[in-house]
Order: structure tokens, then C-alpha cells, then sequence
């Protein structure tokens, strides 16, 4: 077996955040068995998200709790250096 891979998403950001990000992920740990998943964001968001799309969650992924968001509007320099607890900079 190779080693795995861990890969931190801000599960929040883009356009549709969470709604596209987790089914994404679920497929993504299907397809390649050498990853683990990390989804950033707001736990319960994610939690609630994650039992729309499977009955339980896959022992390859884990959800970081984060308290803040980066809005669309937000230069992200200025949202990483102001939001010490955005999905952004957790994720990173």
C-alpha cells in the first residue's frame, strides 16, 4: 500500500461552498484510496451537509472546525491576515 496523502479543502469558499465541496470530496476518496480528507469550515454546516450525501462518514476524512468565513467580496490577503479563524487559513 502507498502512503497516504492528506489534503486540507476550505469546505466554505467558492461559489456554492459546502453544497459542492462535500459530494466532491466523497467522490475524491472513492476514486483514490491513497488520500485523506480534511474538510475546513463550520462543523455543523458540514456535519448536517455530510448527511445529506452519506450515511456515515468515511473513516479517510475529518472535518476542522472553523469559525470564520471569507466572503466573496474579501481581498484574501486582508482576510488571512484579519480572520485568524477563516476556513481559508485553517485550510492552509
Amino acid at each position: 500500500m502507498s502512503e497516504a496523502f492528506t489534503i486540507a479543502l476550505d469546505a466554505m469558499g467558492g461559489d456554492h461552498g459546502p453544497s459542492v465541496v462535500v459530494p466532491a470530496a466523497l467522490r475524491a476518496l472513492n476514486e483514490f484510496p491513497d488520500i485523506e480528507l480534511l474538510l475546513v469550515g463550520d462543523e455543523s454546516v458540514l456535519a448536517k451537509e455530510l448527511e445529506r450525501h452519506s450515511r456515515t462518514i468515511p473513516e479517510r476524512l475529518r472535518i476542522c472546525h472553523a469559525s470564520q468565513v471569507v466572503g466573496m467580496d474579501e481581498p484574501p490577503a486582508q482576510a488571512l491576515r484579519n480572520k485568524k479563524d477563516s476556513s481559508m487559513r485553517v485550510a492552509i
